[in-house]
């Protein structure tokens, strides 16, 4: 039982370690253009979820945009023709992810994005009850509140930020096959040959 029940963990951590590693790890999420509009939108939106209810809308939202993201998952993984994934599945000489993997390990790290944000919305609205005026960690829970609502209203933003990204994704996959068919029609075509019958002298 114990045995097992390692090895499911171990695999667990293994797939997500190679999920990350593909993704580009801490450096690509913080250097993501779509990391940084979300920060300037929350700041933007400070009076929103400083004073409103605003996990509501995210768990009224995210549940349709993770459906969106695994529908735009599906279509990668059954996207071109034998000759197109065989091209973006050829391994690199550098060592580094597939376009395969690394398109892959995209989606997937959409998804989770998106969960953490329904997740956390989820806790939010657990947690938003009040507590008596005299409690002990009144004092402290309110001063801790504006960083959680901060930081759980970020994941509700780079969540929708992640529909942008899926977006561009399935269009350079696009843009990859295209490339493609117009290189293989730009090629010469063998001319064909024809059997001429000899002339009697």
């Amino acid at each position: 039982m114990l045995k097992t029940l390692k090895s499911q963990y171990r695999g667990v951590f293994d797939i997500l370690g190679r999920y990350w590693h593909a993704y580009g790890g801490g450096a690509s999420l913080l250097t993501s253009p779509y990391l940084h509009i979300s920060v300037a939108l929350t700041a933007l939106m400070y009076p929103y979820w400083r004073n409103s209810s605003w996990w509501d809308s995210a768990l009224a939202t995210l549940p349709n945009l993770l459906g969106f993201t695994l529908a735009g998952f599906t279509i990668w993984l059954g996207f071109g023709d034998q000759k197109f994934q065989k091209l973006v599945s050829k391994p690199s000489k550098n060592g580094k992810p597939t376009p395969y993997i690394g398109v892959s390990a995209g989606f997937v790290h959409f998804v989770v994005a998106q969960l953490v944000a329904l997740i956390v919305g989820l806790i939010a609205k657990a947690m938003s009850f009040e507590l008596p005026q005299d409690h002990s960690l009144r004092p402290i829970i309110l001063t801790f509140e504006p960083v959680g609502h901060f930081f759980g209203f970020l994941a509700f933003m780079y969540a929708l930020m992640t529909i942008l990204a899926v977006t561009l994704a399935v269009f350079r996959t696009a843009s990859w096959s295209d490339g493609l068919r117009n290189q293989q029609e730009a090629l010469p075509k063998p001319k064909a040959f024809k059997i001429t019958k000899k002339r009697k002298p």
